[in-house]
């Protein structure tokens, strides 16, 4: 790396190099206007005569000329870059021998590192680490060309929501029995609109679970699902989005290693952790009383939790406000001369 990484250092280089060589001012007098001793602007002459040492300043057909005219000072290169302090050998580099045979190798087997330091370090009988060559195979771009690209190419674009259903948030909570090492599944949805939220807990991760849970959460919440987003794990594969392609409703999978794409349906995991079931569960607590819990917190969080980002509304709250005003607007456009006020039944 460089010892400065100040992008002007060169500009200012070239500016002393002037004052000097054209205006021919003095060492001194040059250093005090470039605010650097005049060692260091003595260096910068001499890296600077290295940079032009090929040019010919003076004419030997015309010797009564004078040396360094300003022709054949437009030859001349004032800019001095900045040399990087990074040493050029190192006493425990890789042999150029091995190097050339990792990529030999590479290009060969078409495999991962592991299996390249396997051939060679069993074959060939040469004395190198995994770690090093990992780094020879990154640093020739070996691995440019199999990596996964981070988007789908079939991946719609991410609607700007403005109404209920427009945008839904699924994903999935493992919970691992510390004791028995037994499994289980929370599988979680919300709509990004109203912050309404579903939760059910199977044994089992499966597509047709995770696709189930959609409709469950559809059917509960009353309104039609347009979109549903999740993450690219296997529960929301190829079967998941054939169920609900079924029922109308179109997927969009987040980036990979991109967990902010999935915000807002990652912080209500949290809470539902934070909240209700905590950080672990007990083989001896059964499904059907997790469950149990589950449906009483979502009715606290439904209909009795206030969220900052709706402007300290519930969920149902605003549900039910835009319901009244798309109702009040229905009954307005229609023409009748008395208004009557709708009553909002949810669930």
């Amino acid at each position: 790396m460089a010892y400065s990484t100040n992008p002007n250092l060169p500009k200012a280089r070239a500016i002393a190099m002037q004052l000097l060589i054209r205006e021919k001012l003095p060492l001194q007098v040059v250093a005090n206007r470039c605010g650097v001793h005049r060692s260091t602007v003595w260096r910068w002459k001499q890296k600077w005569e290295a940079l032009n040492e090929n040019v010919q300043l003076t004419n030997d057909n015309r010797p009564t000329r004078s040396a360094g005219n300003v022709f054949r000072q437009a030859a001349l290169k004032w800019l001095v870059p900045t040399i990087s302090s990074r040493p050029c050998t190192s006493p425990r580099a890789v042999a150029p021998y091995i190097v050339a045979r990792v990529l030999e190798l590479r290009a060969q087997l078409k495999r991962c590192a592991e299996v390249v330091w396997y051939h060679i370090a069993r074959t060939d009988g040469l004395h190198v680490s995994l770690s090093s060559v990992r780094r020879i195979l990154r640093r020739y771009h070996c691995f440019d060309g199999a990596r996964k690209k981070r988007v789908r190419p079939d991946n719609p674009r991410r609607p700007h929501v403005t109404r209920p259903g427009e945008l839904v948030e699924t994903d999935t909570i493992h919970y691992i029995c510390p004791l028995t090492k037994s499994r289980r599944y929370v599988y979680t949805v919300i709509d990004l609109y109203t912050r309404m939220a579903y939760v059910e807990i199977h044994p089992r991760i499966l597509p047709g679970l995770a696709a189930r849970v959609v409709l469950h959460a559809r059917n509960e919440f009353g309104f039609d699902f347009h979109m549903v987003q999740a993450d690219n794990g296997p529960e929301f594969s190829h079967y998941f989005e054939q169920v609900l392609r079924r029922n109308v409703m179109s997927t969009r999978h987040t980036r990979l290693g991109r967990p902010n794409d999935n915000a807002h349906i990652e912080r209500f995991n949290r809470t539902v952790q934070e909240e209700c079931l905590g950080s672990s569960i007990s083989y001896k607590i059964t499904t059907k009383h997790i469950q149990t819990k589950l449906d009483d917190y979502l009715e606290y969080y439904n209909f009795k939790r206030v969220h900052l980002s709706l402007q300290c509304k519930t969920p149902a709250e605003m549900l039910q406000g835009l319901e009244f005003s798309t109702l009040f607007s229905t009954y307005a456009s229609s023409g009748s001369t008395r208004a009557k006020s709708p009553i909002i039944k949810l669930y």
